[in-house]
């Protein structure tokens, strides 16, 4: 299967209101794609539509509650009809909260799963499934987190999440690969974003542990996004690229005798 035109292809970006999303998709409507943004913060991709083209020809709003497969169908469905055949998906949306194991309820633990992981799976299936029928090529990238791999107290249920996640794409890139589809991930450390419930104090005993010596912004995370999805990635599959200026490379220590 050839691979399409960039000016051609159309992303579908869930969590697209605010943070990280928001920038991907500012990035790839900068890069000629036609865009879908999907949030269950119909205000917030309605705003960011109007701001990057008010007459919805190249971008488009769409209410998603990532937690409902009907929902994702659904609104798969309308984004390929309204802007065309979808060949790219950025698997953003995703929640963070902080309960302690001790305290935490099934809701609690139910909410984060099939946000981050459910959500994930269901999105990735309906992209397949469309690419497949359409026999055209696809590309997902979803959005893991140094959590995955360095835990965190409060965080049980969000860091098992994103592990699964990764772990999710690499056997998804196996199964899609031989459909042309590429399934990758990409695993930010602490970025900046208003939306994130992180105090100040956290904030600077985190840096004291990134090499690079900040706290990281929303455009480091989307310019590899949009590396994944460019043929420039033509064979990078099933892979998990960290984004975290150099926090998992270790303790920050002093040198040994």
């Amino acid at each position: 299967m050839e691979a399409a035109n960039q000016q051609e292809q159309v992303a579908l970006v869930t969590g697209a209101a605010t943070g990280i999303g928001r920038e991907i998709a500012l990035q790839l409507h900068a890069a000629g794609y036609r865009v879908a943004l999907a949030d269950l913060d119909f205000d917030g991709v309605q705003q960011l539509q109007m701001t990057l083209d008010p007459t919805a020809a190249s971008v488009r709003a769409y209410r998603l509650d990532v937690r409902s497969p009907e929902q994702i169908t659904e609104v798969f469905a309308r984004a390929a009809d309204e802007l065309g055949a979808l060949s790219a998906l950025v698997n953003n949306a995703g929640i963070y909260p902080n309960h302690p194991s001790l305290e935490m309820t099934e809701a609690e633990w139910d909410s984060v799963l099939d946000t981050n992981l459910k959500g994930t799976f269901f999105c990735c299936q309906a992209l397949a499934r469309a690419s497949a029928a359409a026999k055209t090529p696809g590309v997902i990238v979803n959005l893991a987190s140094t959590s995955a791999y360095s835990a965190r107290q409060g965080a049980a249920h969000y860091g098992a999440s994103k592990a699964a996640v990764i772990m999710l794409t690499k056997s998804l890139a196996q199964e899609f690969g031989p459909l042309g589809i590429r399934v990758n991930a990409v695993a930010p450390g602490l970025v900046q974003v208003n939306e994130v419930n992180v105090n100040e104090a956290y904030r600077r005993q985190f840096v004291t542990m990134i090499p690079s010596g900040r706290v990281g912004q929303p455009a480091d995370i989307a310019g590899v996004v949009l590396f994944l999805l460019s043929q420039a990635a033509g064979y990078v599959n099933g892979e998990c690229i960290v984004v975290d200026g150099g926090f998992l490379t270790g303790r920050m220590l002093q040198r040994s005798r």
